[in-house]
């Protein structure tokens, strides 16, 4: 595979310094000669954090011995979270990796990972090849939320040879000499034979190829930023006139926004994508992965996990306030006369609930329907109690007023 030139250990420090922006930095450190050179390269700054994520693996103790020893070397404070993956796989060790780095500091800190040049080509490479769309192909972005890649445009090659220049303890993680994880193979034999055939400077025609696709991607996700999304608990909704309306290439953009929101950064593969956008014509209920489905109610379709359980049953004074999950309800203060006296209980509305209607009574399941509260939150939906007697279910139906006190009752709903 062809180089990118002989770069110098000054060269990629001035590139890292233009590169991450000002403010407190956790890098990741791995133990390896790309993660090395990258804290070689910030060890001046003031504020500089070197966490190493102890995956549990073989031969993860080695390199987690090569990063205290890398971090000593360079005088910045380390430390190493142990994290548990479900699997071995690729996937589940990037998001456990993930999750480590976002909480590793206090949540303001930039977070630095030394992927290289040759991690762009091996990831555009391997988009391609699950026929990833254009966000794929734009491989591994330069910044993303707090995220930092500094060094996407320096070869492997060289980082080895900085670090050795450098004399940075660094430790070959084995797990890159497996064959059966499938990244090896593209770097170990596919990118080679491809590179040998056709074509010796493959890997800069994949990062050409990423910087194209990433400026287009850019202009498609920022038209796609202006559709408006709203956080109901565990359900993210979606205007469907947009998904509808828009081209695939922005509605497909929009509904990745939503499922990111849900389940995690590399959440909404192409189907999962497709399914929402059929959703938002009124094709029924899709379910998606990640133990996801998506529905149309009413203007917006709705993209939900499993229902959270509903809040625990409060008591409400009179006057007083009592917050009751997304729901602060108030008694004594304007709203609706409720039919009530003292103290009541605010809880879920149950199977089984009945209001009187004063000609008899209605299911508050029925209730509920009538007034258009989705399905999803019907069982979460508060109801004021008093002695056993529904009074109001809220912001849907008061019972009757009859002889006797009453109280006035408000409530709103934080949608976030």
């Amino acid at each position: 595979m062809a180089d990118t030139g002989r770069v110098t250990p000054e060269e990629v420090r001035r590139k890292v310094g233009d590169r991450v922006p000002p403010g407190s930095v956790i890098v990741a450190l791995s133990g390896g000669a790309d993660s090395a050179v990258l804290a070689w390269a910030v060890c001046d700054r003031p504020g500089v954090t070197a966490v190493t994520v102890d995956h549990r693996l073989p031969g993860s103790a080695a390199l987690v011995t090569a990063a205290a020893a890398i971090a000593a070397r360079l005088g910045i404070p380390h430390r190493v979270v142990a994290v548990y993956p479900r699997s071995a796989s690729e996937g589940d060790l990037r998001t456990v990796r993930l999750v480590a780095l976002e909480e590793a500091g206090e949540g303001s800190e930039w977070i630095l990972t030394g992927h290289t040049a040759d991690d762009q080509a091996e990831t555009v490479l391997g988009n391609l090849l699950r026929g990833a769309g254009p966000g794929g192909v734009a491989g591994i972005p330069p910044r993303r939320g707090r995220f930092v890649r500094p060094l996407l445009d320096v070869s492997r090659d060289d980082t080895r040879r900085i670090a050795g220049l450098l004399g940075l303890p660094f430790a070959d993680d084995p797990q890159n000499d497996d064959p059966a994880i499938r990244r090896n193979r593209l770097r170990a034999e596919t990118i080679p034979a491809l590179a040998a055939v056709y074509n010796p400077g493959l890997r800069d025609a994949l990062l050409r190829t990423a910087r194209f696709a990433a400026a287009d991607d850019e202009v498609l996700d920022r038209r796609a930023s202006r559709v408006p999304l709203r956080r109901d608990e565990e359900a993210v909704l979606i205007p469907a006139a947009a998904l509808a309306s828009l081209p695939v290439a922005v509605a497909g953009r929009v509904v990745r926004r939503a499922l990111r929101s849900l389940r995690g950064p590399h959440a909404g593969d192409g189907a999962s994508v497709e399914a929402v956008i059929a959703a938002a014509v009124g094709r029924g209920v899709s379910t998606l992965r990640g133990g996801l489905d998506a529905r149309r109610e009413g203007p917006w379709v709705v993209v939900a996990g499993p229902p959270p359980p509903p809040p625990a049953q409060v008591v409400l004074t009179t006057p007083g306030t009592a917050q009751f999950g997304p729901w602060t309800i108030t008694a004594g203060s304007g709203g609706v006369p409720v039919p009530v006296a003292g103290p009541v209980v605010v809880r879920a509305a149950r199977a089984g609930d009945r209001i009187d209607i004063g000609s008899g009574s209605k299911g508050v399941a029925e209730a509920l329907r009538e007034a258009g509260v989705p399905v999803r939150l019907r069982l979460r939906w508060p109801v004021v109690e008093e002695r056993g007697r529904i009074a109001w279910v809220v912001g849907v139906r008061v019972a009757p007023t009859v002889a006797g006190p009453s109280v006035s009752m408000s409530a709103t709903r934080e949608l976030r």
